[in-house]
């Protein structure tokens, strides 16, 4: 068994995207999408103790060790490639073409993301048919 079924990833993920409302003109849409790193944090504030036992930070940076937003993005996409559209969490690109910035702030107003040159996954739970 590996530590991310361990910590129940998977349904505390789902947990987490289940309580992100769509915008008020959007339900037509299906469940909204975020960022890896909206992600990452709404984790971390709901289950503070994933990232203690993972012993990573928040994010990480050419010069730190990987944090829980790389973390969260390389099991993700694994996941999603293996399983398919039998993963309750489904993938997208947002690309940066013709965007200049992008900010994204933590806890406290940290800047989790600045500008962004490459393109930025986003993560939903999978709509239901």
């Amino acid at each position: 068994m590996t530590l991310w079924d361990k910590l129940g990833m998977d349904d505390k993920l789902i947990k987490v995207l289940k309580e992100i409302p769509p915008g008020p003109d959007a339900s037509e849409f299906g469940p909204a999408y975020v960022t890896i790193h909206q992600l990452a944090v709404e984790l971390d504030q709901r289950f503070p103790e994933v990232r203690k036992q993972l012993d990573v930070p928040l994010g990480g940076g050419a010069s730190r060790h990987a944090g829980l937003v790389e973390l969260l993005g390389k099991e993700l996409v694994e996941k999603i490639k293996r399983y398919g559209d039998v993963y309750p969490i489904e993938a997208a690109q947002l690309s940066s073409v013709r965007f200049r910035e992008l900010r994204l702030r933590g806890p406290g107003g940290r800047d989790l993301v600045g500008a962004s040159r490459t393109d930025l996954p986003l993560i939903r739970l999978r709509p239901k048919d």
